[in-house]
């Protein structure tokens, strides 16, 4: 089986790029003749949705490489993923619908959220063009039951997958002894819960928090950095070794995310590999990942008092910390690596083929 497979690989980390790299080094490509266009267009991740002349002049390269490749070569299947904001959409339905016209089965493959909210603030023009590239999809792949809905306007139950995705396993032993404190891992983003976990802070002055990504708006750094206590600290980004250094040492990791197009977020898995308990919002298909009371705490959105009362019932109970890291560590070892995410994707595939 041949598959041309479009997506992004890092830099910039961020939740598909990482997703599609692990994807690449899984079964998956070895079991079937996959053939990857890496269609990154941003070099940071704030121009993720930006429009720029050096994205436009990368986008017409990708194009002009999927053309070549299409014409040169016969695939069983082409993936794709689908944007749900206009710019970014216009470009996918434009890669999809090459493949279509060479004759490819099309999948599209969802890595965000709320797309028939998006379909109803668009344009007229947009939504007959979102109708056209749903409905003529061989199918279409969500991450999480709870995201199904993306794809119930426009297609039927049996063709929209549900792949939760993996991430690369890195052999690690559980550190003896951690004493970090709440970490908050990612892009520094209001929806993110980046302002909710600051004002909760305030009611935990004696538990440390490390804040390590990379603010997304200037504005929202000098607001974030004047509410920030004495016993808060930005560490800025931290990718590979590093990274892995400060979920080692964190006592549990904080994603109160309220992000309108979040869909899983990735740092749960790394936080589970590491062994860390998670509190979480229940946030799109996070709770089909955190099971409340055995991997973590989940709380209320946009919530201060509620995120400090967990923060503060699992900073004062290291057995219990202890407890549910372990179980999310075994969780994560059963179910969410990068080989069982491939094999989840065989599986996609192998369907498909035989309809």
């Amino acid at each position: 089986m041949r598959i041309l497979m479009v997506g992004y690989l890092p830099p910039p980390f961020f939740g598909p790029s990482v997703t599609y790299q692990a994807l690449m080094r899984s079964e998956f490509a070895r079991k079937f003749d996959v053939t990857f266009l890496d269609i990154t267009v941003a070099k940071d991740i704030r121009e993720l949705e930006s429009l720029r002349l050096g994205k436009l002049a990368r986008m017409l390269k990708f194009l002009a490489v999927e053309a070549w490749l299409l014409w040169t070569r016969r695939f069983d299947f082409y993936c794709c993923p689908i944007s749900v904001n206009r710019n970014a959409f216009l470009k996918d339905a434009l890669l999809i619908g090459l493949a279509r016209w060479r004759g490819v089965r099309t999948v599209l493959y969802a890595h965000g959220n709320n797309l028939p909210d998006f379909h109803a603030r668009s344009s007229p023009r947009v939504r007959r063009w979102i109708e056209n590239t749903c409905r003529k999809a061989t199918a279409a792949i969500v991450l999480g039951e709870r995201l199904r809905f993306n794809f119930e306007p426009w297609l039927p139950t049996k063709k929209v997958f549900v792949v939760p995705t993996g991430i690369e396993s890195i052999t690690t032993s559980l550190p003896q002894q951690r004493g970090g404190g709440v970490l908050y891992l990612g892009a520094l983003v209001r929806e993110k819960g980046v302002f909710v976990l600051l004002e909760a802070a305030r009611q935990c002055p004696d538990v440390r928090f490390v804040l390590a990504g990379d603010w997304y708006l200037v504005t929202e750094e000098t607001e974030g950095k004047r509410l920030a206590g004495a016993n808060v600290e930005f560490i800025g980004p931290v990718t590979g070794a590093a990274k892995q250094q400060v979920l080692a040492d964190a006592d549990l990791l904080a994603f109160p995310t309220f992000y309108y197009y979040e869909t899983m977020g990735l740092v749960l898995l790394e936080a589970m590999q590491a062994g860390l308990p998670v509190i979480a919002t229940r946030r799109a298909s996070i709770a089909e990942i955190i099971r409340d009371g055995v991997h973590g705490l989940l709380v209320n959105e946009q919530d201060p008092a509620d995120l400090a009362e967990k923060i503060l019932q699992l900073a004062g109970a290291p057995a219990l910390r202890a407890k549910m890291g372990a179980a999310g560590r075994q969780r994560f070892a059963d179910f969410y690596t990068h080989e069982q995410y491939g094999q989840r994707m065989i599986a996609v595939f192998e369907e498909l083929s035989r309809a």
